[in-house]
């Protein structure tokens, strides 16, 4: 191996300045990206392991027994996914993808507008919130 690296160094030196320049930026670009290559296979399941323990939908969700309020800030229609902004609690307010709790409200394709207020029931295990329409909730809002 010795040899061969020594016999394309020969080389290169008879060949003109320009042509140098243009192999060494060849070689030095074929070695940065190796390089790159070999530091992506080594960090992506470090990398995807962080992913997954920290992904959003999983570790903002509140706890199961906690009844939230919220209004949707996407319209939900029968089996769609819509978006909810929570609005009950007095910390900073949070968003979640949203669909219907009940079954019955997906089957018959009922509609939830943008601004309809909705109780939030659960989430499902990718984090969506399952919500239902709340028609008093003004009331609940104040008695809390």
């Amino acid at each position: 191996m010795i040899d061969w690296l020594q016999e394309l160094n020969q080389m290169l030196m008879k060949q003109p300045l320009l042509l140098k320049i243009i192999i060494g930026l060849m070689l030095i670009s074929f070695v940065l990206f190796s390089l790159y290559l070999v530091l992506s296979f080594i960090f992506f399941p470090i990398m995807y392991l962080y992913n997954h323990l920290t992904d959003k939908n999983q570790t903002n969700v509140l706890s199961r027994e906690d009844f939230l309020f919220g209004q949707l800030t996407e319209k939900i229609q029968g089996n769609t996914i819509g978006e909810v902004m929570e609005i009950g609690s007095e910390s900073a307010r949070s968003v979640y993808p949203a669909k219907f709790y009940r079954l019955q409200d997906q089957e018959e394709n009922h509609l939830l507008p943008v601004g309809t207020k909705v109780l939030i029931i659960d989430f499902d295990e990718q984090g969506i919130a399952l919500v239902v329409q709340s028609k008093n909730i003004k009331t609940l809002i104040k008695e809390e």
